[in-house]
Parts: C-alpha cells; sequence; structure tokens
C-alpha cells in the first residue's frame, strides 16, 4: 500500500514538470512568433548590429597600429545592448495586450511568463552575438582571425554572458514600470545610446577617458563593468597594466594615462552586484498595470 502511494506522488510529480514544460514551451514559441512577426526585433538583434560593426571598424581600426582586428571585439557585444530597447518594448506591448491581462485565468504564472521572455532574449543576444562573430571573419578577415586565435574565450563567454544579463534586467526596469510605449522607446533609447558610447563597445574609452570627468562618468554606466572584462579577453596572457583601453595608452611604450581597473575582480565583482541589484529592484517594482 506504501508502495503505490509513493507511486502515485512521483507519477503527480513527473506529470506536475511535464506539464511545466509543455506549458514554458508553448509561451517560448508565442514569444518567438510575436519577435519576428515584428520587423523590430530581428532588425535590431542582427541587421543594424552588423551595420554598425563594419562603418565603425573600417572606421576606427587605422588608429590601430597593432592587432587591428581587436577593433571588431566591442562591437560584438552590440546585439546584447539592443535588448534594452527591444525587450524593454516587448514587455509594454505584452503587458497592454489582451493575452496577459488574461494569463491568470489560464492557469500560467505571470512570473513563468517573464522568466520564459528573459530566457528568450537571452538566447537571441547570443544568436547575435554568433552573427557577429562570423560577420567580423567577413569583415577584418586575417586580423579579426588573429584576434580570435588569441583571445581568451573562457572570459568573452563570461562577459557577454554578464553584459545579456545585465541588459535584460535594465529593460526590465524600464518596461516594468512603464505602460505607454512613447515613454518607454524615449527613455531606452536615451539609455540605449548613453550606454553604447560610454561603456567601451562603441568607441574604444581611449577616444574619451583621457578626460577626467568623462573617466569619472563611466563608472555610472553599469556596462562599463562587464565590457571591460570583454575588452580584456583580447590580452589572453597579459595583464591590466598592458590592456590599452585600460590606460589609455595607444602604443604600448607609452606610460599609463590612468587606470580604469587593477585587477579582473573587480569589473567582476562589480557586474556581479549590478546584475543583482537590476534584477532585485525590477521584481520589486514590476508594474502588471496601469495605476488609474
Amino acid at each position: 500500500m506504501k508502495n503505490k502511494t509513493d507511486n502515485q506522488k512521483n507519477y503527480k510529480v513527473i506529470f506536475k514538470h511535464k506539464k511545466k514544460l509543455l506549458v514554458f514551451k508553448q509561451l517560448f514559441k508565442l514569444i518567438a512568433k510575436a519577435f519576428f512577426k515584428n520587423v523590430r526585433g530581428p532588425l535590431f538583434s542582427y541587421v543594424i548590429p552588423i551595420f554598425f560593426t563594419t562603418i565603425f571598424y573600417f572606421l576606427f581600426s587605422g588608429q590601430i597600429t597593432t592587432n587591428k582586428g581587436s577593433a571588431i571585439l566591442g562591437y560584438i557585444a552590440l546585439p546584447c545592448l539592443t535588448i534594452l530597447t527591444s525587450l524593454s518594448a516587448s514587455i509594454v506591448e505584452w503587458k497592454n495586450s489582451v493575452f496577459l491581462k488574461r494569463i491568470d485565468t489560464t492557469g500560467i504564472s505571470k512570473k513563468n511568463f517573464i522568466f520564459c521572455i528573459w530566457s528568450f532574449y537571452f538566447l537571441v543576444s547570443w544568436s547575435g552575438v554568433f552573427l557577429e562573430i562570423l560577420a567580423g571573419l567577413a569583415i577584418g578577415r586575417n586580423d579579426v582571425i588573429e584576434l580570435y586565435k588569441n583571445l581568451d574565450w573562457g572570459y568573452f563567454i563570461l562577459a557577454i554572458s554578464l553584459i545579456t544579463l545585465m541588459a535584460i534586467g535594465i529593460a526590465t526596469l524600464i518596461g516594468g514600470n512603464l505602460s505607454d510605449d512613447g515613454a518607454n522607446q524615449g527613455i531606452s533609447m536615451i539609455v540605449y545610446f548613453i550606454t553604447i558610447f560610454f561603456s567601451g563597445v562603441m568607441l574604444d574609452p581611449r577616444l574619451y577617458e583621457s578626460v577626467g570627468s568623462a573617466r569619472y562618468f563611466t563608472y555610472f554606466i553599469a556596462l562599463k563593468y562587464p565590457v571591460a572584462i570583454l575588452l580584456f579577453s583580447q590580452y589572453k596572457d597579459g595583464n591590466w597594466n598592458d590592456a590599452g583601453f585600460n590606460t589609455g595608452r595607444w602604443n604600448p611604450l607609452e606610460d599609463a594615462k590612468f587606470h580604469d581597473f587593477t585587477s579582473t575582480w573587480q569589473p567582476v565583482l562589480g557586474s556581479l552586484l549590478i546584475v543583482i541589484a537590476l534584477f532585485v529592484i525590477s521584481a520589486l517594482t514590476f508594474k502588471w498595470n496601469k495605476k488609474r
């Protein structure tokens, strides 16, 4: 009798997990369908990052005397940062949709829905990064091949994952507290452009951090910390004192003008704390409905 009861409990647990997996799968398909149906999603995640990468690589690579392929490294993170605009807009649209307003009647948890949309955009980010890696080979050829050969892929994967999680956290914070699409687009675009230009993604930090006030300002840009790990991944056997972006020098023979970081643990710890803070604040402030 006891064995029979235990078997029934096990069947219920298995059935419960299968049901959750099936629901997650269907939600994932629904979110994916909405993403690819709207031109904005694929455009900002795949097309525009490659467009920017092509233009700015040829614009700035000429300033680098050695390892020209490193000029493309920051742009690989562009698909991660487009989450700032695409995910926040998606959250606002879903909150205003009939489906999400009636989701409780279906037995689907809103928390599960948010976790599903996070998972989808995390994968979208990595798929965009993969395309950027391939595009880099086509754009930079031998210079970029040399970069990839000497890249510390462990730091690279860590950096891209942290950048993606941070972008998801910021997008959720924005979209979760807004219900007006216009306001969301305005705020998310401001955050997006400030981030890509002052985190080290679009512009090499050496171009603007020579001004002390500008460098101090960048410490308040959340993405500066994981992007620093990404840029450092090109120095497989080096240290932070050898990293030009971290010292403000273009020529390795020059004296360091400044040091953004002195050790790897600093941007890693900073990134983790910011990611945790973003998700906690987003969870506490998320608003499903408009206040009347």
